[in-house]
């Protein structure tokens, strides 16, 4: 299995509850229309981002995932709308591996 997780900082406190809109409208989209099972959190200490996370059974998936994420119009609708929330080059994604 495979944990995808994604953080991105909030540019500043006034942007907190646009980057909160934001969080919840992106995952219950994705979620919905791709049919993972996609939660997000925001961290409570020090700086203010928002921490999405999913699991996966496969690379495959994964590979199948991003590319019907890049023909959601919906999905990049979403990105532009937010995009000045967040801090230029805030966002970082990993994939960990879990064995069996």
């Amino acid at each position: 299995m495979y944990r995808f997780m994604r953080t991105a900082t909030v540019r500043n406190a006034a942007s907190l509850p646009a980057a909160a809109q934001f969080a919840g409208e992106v995952t219950a989209h994705v979620n919905k229309r791709h049919g993972i099972a996609m939660r997000f959190g925001i961290e409570s200490y020090g700086k203010s981002r928002v921490h999405w996370h999913f699991d996966i059974d496969s690379l495959d998936k994964m590979q199948q995932l991003n590319r019907s994420l890049m023909e959601d119009r919906e999905y990049f609708g979403l990105l532009e709308k937010y995009k000045e929330v967040w801090v230029d080059g805030s966002v970082k994604d990993r994939l960990v591996v879990f064995p069996d």
